[in-house]
């Protein structure tokens, strides 16, 4: 079995390659702001990854930190969730 890895495609590539690896780990509404966080890590670039812009994400898509939390059951799970897909985003890939 060959390894490959990631880090050697293009942004999109990497999104597209591993999106439904990324998905299966989580459930509808967590796959629904993943969604919306890889879209601006495809446009913008890997620093919409850096826990920095979590917030400005969350509020982005959900308007208020508030509504985000609601939606993805508490702060905890939000900051887990936007830590934790990268693991598989950047994971090797069997070719």
């Amino acid at each position: 079995m060959l390894l490959r890895t990631r880090l050697h495609l293009t942004r999109k590539e990497r999104v597209d390659t591993s999106k439904a690896f990324v998905f299966d780990h989580y459930d509808a509404k967590q796959q629904e702001f993943l969604s919306f966080v890889l879209d601006h890590y495809v446009d913008q670039g890997v620093e919409e990854l850096d826990q920095s812009k979590m917030a400005s994400l969350l509020e982005l898509k959900y308007d208020t930190i508030n509504d985000a939390v609601e939606e993805l059951e508490g702060i905890p799970q939000i900051r887990d969730l936007f830590i934790g897909f990268r693991e598989y985003l950047y994971a090797p890939m069997v070719a």
